[in-house]
């Protein structure tokens, strides 16, 4: 990796930075340990391809002359890939010579209202329930029926009889027998249908059929045999070193660590020198092609970090890495004084939780 920090760099970095510079050989002879972690950010998007074909179908005579054509299998048609293989596309082919026109097979366009059942109106529901007879005695003679009630006891057959105020009903034509206010009908007029029981079906506007959807009323369709080729991205994320390191120094590399960057845009680029030797497998295994996989690019980083332990400062590890200004060090507490701090503080919560009991 160009412009590597050797040890004796990152010795000297940690001492300046503990305010003591110039004592890195001091700290060498010390026993400071360092623990190279390398860092690798391996960023890959795939173009992948995919092709279907399948038979398709517009209305009337469509206008196919505006999609580009293949012949034969279209496994064999070459296709462009994107130039971004981040970009996701779907080009649209026609099989050439596969074309027609046919009659849809429907009434000259129409086809028959299933909302009224082509009889061009639909049953009306009744109106408000009429004032005056309250729909009980619409007529004395059908009840509102339209026929005379066979059912009737012995007592029934006077209201039978034509009794003054009323009127002719409408439904089974008997006279004086009916309600005057709603002729029989039991219910006041309604406004849709005008009383005759039957409004105009809404959908075909009385006319029984209505235009054919799948050929868009013009008795005709077009065929012809498709194909598409899709190119989606495919997105593949590997980083180490596993297990990670600290939060904070992750974030503290990515803002201002420099990392050395590199791109490959073909499977057969080979790998950048100086990969360390304990990454190039797992980088290896996230390269291979996919099925399908047709264009790519890899961004790759990389970027040198030291973990240090100095046996004079327990209490931390020292990350070092290469910043824009020279070495970076970020001290981080060490795992011995994580399980110091830990143990007092769940000491002080037993102390509290005793307190709280005795109180």
């Amino acid at each position: 990796m160009a412009d590597s920090l050797s040890e004796d760099d990152i010795l000297e970095a940690i001492a300046r930075h503990t305010g003591r510079p110039g004592q890195g050989p001091q700290l060498r002879r010390t026993g400071a340990d360092i623990a190279q972690l390398p860092m690798l950010d391996l960023r890959i998007v795939r173009s992948v391809e995919t092709r279907t074909t399948r038979p398709e179908t517009r209305p009337g005579t469509y206008d196919t002359s505006g999609r580009p054509t293949y012949e034969g299998d279209l496994r064999d048609h070459p296709v462009e890939p994107p130039k971004d293989p981040a970009v996701s596309r779907t080009v649209e082919f026609v099989l050439r010579g596969s074309v027609r026109t046919a009659p849809c097979g429907c009434d000259e366009g129409r086809q028959p209202c299933s909302r009224c059942r082509a009889k061009g109106k639909l049953r009306c529901d009744t109106g408000p329930m009429c004032p005056a007879c309250r729909g009980v005695a619409p007529c004395t003679w059908c009840d509102g029926t339209g026929e005379r009630r066979k059912d009737r006891t012995a007592a029934e057959p006077a209201r039978e009889k034509p009794a003054a105020g009323r009127t002719t009903c409408v439904k089974c034509r008997k006279p004086r027998t009916a309600c005057p206010e709603c002729r029989g009908w039991g219910t006041k007029k309604c406004p849709q249908c005008d009383d005759t029981g039957f409004r105009v079906c809404p959908v075909c506007s009385g006319e029984r059929s209505t235009e054919h959807a799948p050929c868009d009323g013009t008795g005709l369709v077009t065929l012809w045999t498709g194909g598409s080729v899709g190119h989606a991205p495919e997105r593949t994320v590997l980083k180490l070193p596993e297990p990670a390191p600290p939060l904070r120094v992750r974030q503290q590399t990515g803002r201002v660590g420099v990392w050395e960057r590199v791109t490959l845009t073909s499977a057969g680029d080979p790998l950048p020198d100086g990969l360390d030797p304990a990454h190039i497998e797992a980088v290896e295994s996230a390269l291979v092609p996919l099925q399908g996989e047709v264009a790519r690019r890899v961004d790759l980083g990389r970027l040198q970090l030291a973990a240090v332990s100095i046996p004079d400062d327990p209490d931390h590890v020292f990350y070092v890495f290469p910043g824009r200004d020279g070495p970076e060090v970020l001290p981080i507490w060490s795992r011995r004084r994580s399980l110091r701090v830990a143990a007092v503080a769940a000491g002080v919560v037993v102390l509290v939780l005793l307190v709280v009991a005795l109180v």
